[in-house]
C-alpha cells in the first residue's frame, strides 16, 4: 500500500486586508497628532487688594480702534521692538488695559508680541 504525503499548495498573501490596516494606522496618527505649536504667555492677572502701589513702566492701551503705548499710537508688529528699547532703558514690568470691544485674536497678538520683550506682562481691564 502506497500512502502519498499531502501535497501543501502555497498560498499567496492577500495584500488588500494588510492595506486596508496600513491605511487605518496611517489616518489615526494623521488624526491623532497636533502639528502646530502651542506657547505659553506668563501674565499676571490683578487681585483683590494686592496692588502693589507702583506704577507701571509701559502702559498698552487697547481698544477696538487703536492702541496705544505710553500714549503713542502703535501696531502690533511694532510692540515688540519698542518694549525691547524700552527695556534697554530700564522699563521690567507693562501692564495692558483692554477694553470691552476688544476681540480676543487682538488681545492675544498683543501679549505674543509684549512676551518677546521679556519684560513683565499684566492685564487690566479699560474702565471706559
Amino acid at each position: 500500500m502506497r500512502i502519498e504525503a499531502p501535497r501543501f499548495e502555497r498560498r499567496r498573501l492577500a495584500l488588500t486586508p494588510l492595506i486596508d490596516v496600513i491605511f487605518l494606522l496611517l489616518l489615526f496618527f494623521m488624526l491623532s497628532s497636533t502639528f502646530s505649536r502651542f506657547a505659553e504667555v506668563p501674565v499676571q492677572g490683578g487681585m483683590a487688594g494686592a496692588g502693589r502701589g507702583e506704577r507701571p513702566d509701559v502702559l498698552i492701551s487697547v481698544s477696538s480702534g487703536s492702541i496705544r503705548l505710553n500714549g503713542a499710537d502703535i501696531t502690533v508688529d511694532g510692540i515688540r521692538d519698542r518694549l525691547g528699547e524700552l527695556k534697554l532703558l530700564g522699563a521690567s514690568h507693562a501692564v495692558i488695559t483692554v477694553g470691552a470691544d476688544v476681540t480676543s485674536q487682538t488681545m492675544v497678538d498683543i501679549l505674543d508680541a509684549a512676551s518677546g520683550a521679556e519684560i513683565q506682562v499684566s492685564v487690566a481691564r479699560s474702565t471706559r
